[in-house]
């Protein structure tokens, strides 16, 4: 067969029912043995548990590694396939669903409707592993369970088990879009914060922080102050500032020279932020940390969002430099 030939697998599942299983001996195999990479999709979702073995699952555009106690989401029409590492038998046992029937007849969330739920979880698939999502895990291996026994109520079981997959499934993408908008606003501050450590010498303003993050100004000044916990303007002067401490403590340059060198128009400006940052003047700092490295961690910034110290009362309104760390990483 060649890798570019891709299969449609037809599921039917009988009337009154949900989803069908593929349970047993007969799915403990060497997976993709002599087929390449060749995809295949269904007409119905599908989960597949792992119980042992490792390889690799391809589903649509992405590659995923599994190992014991893995879980994989396909739903209707995605491609995908799983191969075992050469030589490696893998058990496997798998659900085909019909999903999209279930929630149109069954599933009952009062603040979506039924076409969102079907567009969302049948967006994209993925793989799960058991020791990072116990809860999605012990739903599969519930619903195999209830297809093996077939014990009495077992299909009433099983749609209460299917409802529950649904609103598992809405939480996963929640906790995707998540990830992703938390990857983009790093992404964001990254930027910023490189800008000013290249920067800091001269007039930096927001405005040109936000052109090099491709945001408007409005909404980045929003997502800084949410994702540092203090304003642009005040993440600026505590770079300054450190940069000054260093020059003050190790160079006998002025505090005027130093003043210009870390990017302050005026020494009244530079005293005013220096006092606001180490509760001394520049002055004060250069006579008590002559020939020292410079250590903040001893002191604060005032700042209406701020950072709280180990130990101090939530709410406090500053910022705790830690010693030895980028507190913009906490």
């Amino acid at each position: 067969m060649q890798d570019d030939k891709i299969e449609l697998r037809y599921y039917s599942i009988p009337k009154g029912e949900y989803l069908v299983s593929k349970l047993g001996k007969g799915w403990e195999q060497e997976y993709a043995k002599g087929m390449g990479r060749q995809l295949h999709f269904h007409n119905v979702y599908e989960i597949g548990y792992c119980y042992h073995g490792k390889g690799e699952a391809l589903i649509d555009d992405r590659s995923y590694f599994y190992g014991d106690n893995c879980y994989t989401f396909v739903p209707a029409n995605i491609t995908h396939t799983t191969i075992s590492e050469p030589g490696n038998i893998c058990k496997w046992e798998w659900l085909f669903i019909d999903l999209e029937g279930f929630i149109r007849d069954a599933a009952r969330l009062d603040d979506m409707s039924k076409e969102e739920i079907i567009r969302i979880i049948s967006r994209r698939g993925t793989m799960k592993s058991r020791k990072n999502h116990p809860v999605m895990a012990n739903i599969v291996l519930n619903l195999i369970r209830e297809s093996r026994a077939k014990e009495r109520l077992y299909k009433a079981s099983i749609e209460a088990y299917l409802s529950a997959l649904v609103i598992e499934l809405l939480r996963l993408d929640e906790e995707r879009q998540y990830s992703e908008r938390a990857g983009r606003v790093s992404r964001y501050i990254q930027s910023a914060i490189d800008y000013v450590h290249f920067h800091y010498t001269e007039e930096i303003k927001v405005s040109k922080m936000a052109l090099v993050c491709g945001l408007s100004e409005s909404h980045f000044r929003r997502i800084f102050e949410e994702s540092v916990g203090m304003t642009p303007m005040d993440y600026i002067n505590i770079v300054r500032i450190e940069k000054a401490c260093s020059l003050l403590s190790g160079t006998e340059q002025s505090v005027k020279e130093i003043c210009f060198a870390v990017g302050y128009d005026t020494p009244s400006t530079f005293n005013r932020n220096f006092m606001k940052v180490t509760g001394k003047t520049p002055s004060q700092w250069k006579k008590e940390h002559k020939n020292e490295g410079v250590d903040l961690s001893d002191y604060h910034v005032n700042i209406k969002k701020g950072w709280e110290a180990p130990g101090e009362q939530k709410g406090t309104p500053e910022l705790f430099l830690l010693k030895g760390e980028n507190v913009f990483d906490k």
